[in-house]
């Protein structure tokens, strides 16, 4: 039996398959310093090929939900911290909840503005053009993890528009909404340490944050969003996932 008869088109089969293993995580199906079954067992179960098995098993593994220990197996990491690989492109709220974990939001503000001479020229707009600035605290299980400082052109919303519209993550607002979504980012990171960041004082003002500066653009390569996300040290946790070029060798 084929992949795609057993799992269908919507999204890449390893990606569906990493959905259905991070559930059972979720589920405490298999608990930190478990072994998972080995990757013969799992093509057995789901009726997959090794190589789907192997894919979805590497996502997990940049998600920090899993080491893979070759030779010994596959286990389940302590999930205290929220974990997320580098390069994947999601907001933090379904980071927060793929986690398994309570995401919410508490805004300090959403607002229609116009824009600066700066994101004038980072948008590509107009001389009198607007745009929604929004400063958001995000929460995992009442626990604050992230603050978000986020601009987006107002084009990218809809004709009737309010800024008390938006009540969640505003990528999913506009896939919602038939809106530009954004598909790639260009993305720095540096580590922080600045007491403004944390406009609620809700953290020490010693507290380290990893800040992940980003553009995000859609699939016709317009900029849609500019969003500096400043993580709390300890509280999210990134992984980045390495590895050389097919046919390159380690020299």
């Amino acid at each position: 039996m084929s992949d795609t008869n057993v799992w269908g088109r919507r999204q890449p089969l390893p990606a569906r398959l990493a959905d259905e293993l991070r559930a059972r995580l979720n589920r405490t199906e298999w608990r930190p310093g478990d072994r998972l079954p080995t990757e013969a067992e799992l093509v057995e179960e789901y009726g997959v090929s090794r190589p789907t098995v192997r894919q979805a098993l590497k996502v997990l593994e940049a998600q920090g939900l899993v080491q893979i220990h070759h030779g010994r197996g596959t286990f389940v990491t302590d999930g205290s911290a929220i974990r997320a690989g580098m390069q994947e492109l999601k907001s933090t709220t379904a980071l927060v909840a793929e986690m398994g974990h309570v995401a919410s939001v508490r805004y300090h503000h959403r607002r229609v503005r116009a824009a600066t001479a700066e994101e004038l020229d980072r948008f590509d707009l107009a001389p009198d053009a607007r745009v929604l600035d929004i400063q958001v605290r995000i929460l995992a299980d009442g626990t604050t993890v992230a603050y978000s400082y986020d601009v987006l052109p107002l084009w990218a919303f809809p004709g009737d528009f309010q800024p008390h519209h938006l009540t969640g993550s505003v990528v999913a607002f506009l896939e919602q909404h038939e809106g530009p979504v954004p598909t790639r980012a260009v993305a720095q990171v540096h580590a922080v340490n600045d007491p403004a960041v944390a406009w609620d004082k809700k953290v020490p003002e010693d507290q380290l944050f990893v800040l992940l500066d980003q553009m995000l653009y859609d699939k016709a390569n317009r900029p849609v969003m500019h969003s500096c996300s400043y993580f709390i040290e300890g509280r999210f946790n990134f992984t980045v996932v390495r590895q050389t070029r097919q046919g390159v060798g380690r020299g």
